[in-house]
């Protein structure tokens, strides 16, 4: 991420501020299957569903057009049979995004790259790169442990290692705390760098375990202390070093304004949620964001046009919850860094503010 992109989310990231909309982000969940049988997520308990096919994504993103963040996620999306289609979809609808990102457990290192290249291929104007993040849980025992899969350090390496060697694609690793890797987050990392010499202290991306209904199926499951989880935020923080880029930067604002969130559970700036950016589901459910459980209502009512069901009365009234602080606050990067964009002063005070 350069500065310069900062700049070039500004009219849209002002006309979700200030004019009510629409939202420039979109997280969008393209399918529950997974080929790991993580510990802290269930997605891979359910059964896919009728999920959205290509052509509706395509007419989804048709209805967006001051879009200019995708995040992509699942689930793991290669394990699509039609992801090829997808990505192709996806990519022919992109010249006009800023940021366009999928996340991958890295299992089938040529599928996740033919699904790279197909991305990173699309026509038009849009020469900014492609961002994917290989997701790696612990060292090499403990990765293959809490994701279910043996050789899945090895394989998530070998898939970043090949991501990296693709021109216009930016590889992040992302780590995601819980409680059964929350005290070897020093050796998660140093696995990291040995493993993948060539990435960057500030390309290690590392988020709280947090738990969704919607999204990731784990309500039951357990998660880590506050006081655990501040000892951790710490801890990531001196293992990233110096920021050295923008992103490094925003992820720096966001660790510090985390610290204050787990010391008293107030987010730190209002939350953005069907204002910034909306969450879909595989099958099409609309949501506020991947935490918030309401379901708004789904795509194939409204003709694949988010728009239409942003302008419905479920949605009004969870934008008025979430502007009123009635929704269950959360402070998790898909949420956060919107809503710090959009109130980058007082991200900033809330980052310099004293933690206790």
């Amino acid at each position: 991420m350069k500065w310069t992109d900062g700049l070039s989310l500004a009219p849209a990231v002002a006309r979700s501020r200030f004019l009510g909309g629409p939202p420039f982000k979109l997280l969008l969940s393209l399918t529950d299957r997974c080929t790991h049988r993580c510990s802290h997520c269930r997605t891979w308990t359910r059964a896919p569903g009728d999920e959205l096919r290509p052509d509706e994504v395509a007419r989804m993103l048709d209805h967006l057009p001051g879009l200019r963040w995708l995040d992509l996620t699942g689930g793991e999306i290669v394990a699509r049979p039609d992801a090829d289609a997808l990505a192709d979809a996806i990519a022919s609808r992109s010249s006009r995004l800023v940021f366009l990102h999928f996340a991958t457990n890295g299992w089938a290192p040529q599928r996740v790259l033919a699904f790279a290249d197909r991305l990173r291929a699309a026509p038009g104007p849009r020469t900014r790169p492609l961002i994917v993040t290989v997701s790696i849980d612990g060292d090499r025992a403990l990765n293959d442990r809490l994701r279910g899969r043996k050789g899945a350090f090895d394989r998530a390496v070998a898939t970043a290692e090949a991501l990296a060697r693709l021109p216009g694609v930016d590889v992040y690793v992302g780590t995601t705390v819980t409680p059964d890797n929350i005290d070897a987050l020093e050796r998660t990392h140093a696995a990291i760098v040995q493993a993948l010499p060539g990435l960057g202290r500030d390309r290690w991306h590392v988020n709280l375990m947090n738990r969704s209904g919607h999204f990731f199926g784990n309500l039951d499951v357990p998660t880590p202390a506050p006081a655990d989880l501040r000892r951790a935020v710490d801890s990531i923080g001196r293992l990233r070093g110096t920021p050295r880029d923008a992103f490094a930067v925003v992820e720096r604002l966001f660790l510090a304004t985390l610290r204050g969130y787990l010391a008293d559970g107030d987010a730190p700036v209002p939350c953005q949620a069907l204002r910034a950016s909306v969450f879909v589901g595989p099958t099409g459910d609309v949501h506020p964001c991947h935490v918030h459980q309401a379901c708004l209502g789904n795509l194939r009512d409204a003709d694949c046009d988010v728009n239409r069901i942003l302008d419905g009365a479920p949605a009004r009234r969870e934008r008025t919850r979430i502007r009123q602080s009635r929704c269950a606050e959360c402070w998790t990067p898909c949420e956060a860094y919107p809503a710090m964009i959009a109130s980058p002063l007082r991200t900033l005070l809330a980052a310099l503010a004293p933690k206790s």
